[in-house]
C-alpha cells in the first residue's frame, strides 16, 4: 500500500518584498502589494483592497525582474490587520 503524501510538494519562499499587482483587463488600476510567500506556481500578497476570486491579474516584481499573468484564487481578511487582505494567486 502506498503512503499518501500530505502538505505541499513545492518549496515556498518567505519574503517581504514589494510588487505591483494590476488588473489584466485595466492595467491603469494597480496596487503596490507585499509578497509574503511565493513558489513557482503562485504567490500570497498583503493588499489594501479586496480582489475577487477568478480575477485575471498581472504580477510585476521589479526586484526579481518578474512580470507574469496570474489568477486570484482567494482573498481573505488579513489576521494581523483588519484593513488589509491576504490574496493568493496562481501563475498562468
Amino acid at each position: 500500500m502506498k503512503e499518501m503524501q500530505t502538505g505541499r510538494v513545492e518549496t515556498r519562499m518567505v519574503t517581504n518584498t514589494v510588487a505591483i499587482l494590476e488588473t489584466a483587463d485595466d492595467p491603469v488600476f494597480s496596487e503596490t502589494v507585499v509578497f509574503v510567500k511565493f513558489s513557482e506556481h503562485g504567490a500570497r500578497f498583503i493588499t489594501r483592497r479586496r480582489w475577487p476570486s477568478g480575477k485575471p491579474v498581472i504580477v510585476n516584481d521589479l526586484v526579481a525582474n518578474l512580470r507574469t499573468s496570474a489568477e486570484v484564487v482567494y482573498c481573505a481578511p488579513h489576521s494581523h490587520s483588519p484593513r488589509r487582505f491576504a490574496v493568493g494567486v496562481k501563475f498562468k
